[in-house]
């Protein structure tokens, strides 16, 4: 099991390497092609990615489909990695957050870089409300897809 948050990156990336295989690969069968494509939007819309590495990490762990198109994907997460604004902080630092507690390293780190004004897009509620506790901005993907969903 992973965090959720960490979903969405994993199904954008497995989505420009190949739409059909959202639904057959194991970490992303929960979503749809067009979830894919609502967070491909989203991404044009919000114009960057931000990560941290751990976050980084465990995406390119997760992101391992089989066959030739793992190599796709390593060469797509490369490309990716080195346009987006990656924010670190030493995990003596993210240990001591309130957010390690209760959510682990990577969410702590995440907790982290929305101190410095930036919108987290999550699937992962518990992280959400973590989060818009802090008084950071923090935003449900599976809120955004109801709502895609009602417009339809």
């Amino acid at each position: 099991m992973f965090p959720e948050s960490l979903r969405r990156y994993v199904l954008w990336l497995v989505g420009l390497v190949n739409e059909r295989r959202i639904k057959e690969f194991k970490r992303t069968g929960a979503f749809t092609v067009e979830d894919f494509r609502l967070l491909s939007f989203l991404i044009d819309w919000f114009g960057k990615i931000v990560a941290t590495p751990h976050v980084l990490s465990q995406v390119s762990d997760l992101a391992d489909l089989p066959g030739k198109e793992l190599r796709q994907m390593r060469q797509l997460f490369k490309s990716v990695v080195e346009q987006i604004e990656e924010f670190y902080e030493t995990s003596r630092v993210l240990v001591a957050d309130p957010a390690f507690e209760g959510h682990g390293l990577t969410d702590a780190a995440i907790a982290t870089v929305c101190s410095q004004g930036i919108l987290v897009l999550t699937a992962d509620v518990n992280l959400q409300l973590a989060l818009q506790r802090r008084g950071a901005d923090a935003l449900n993907f599976n809120h955004v897809r109801q709502l895609a969903w009602t417009q339809t």
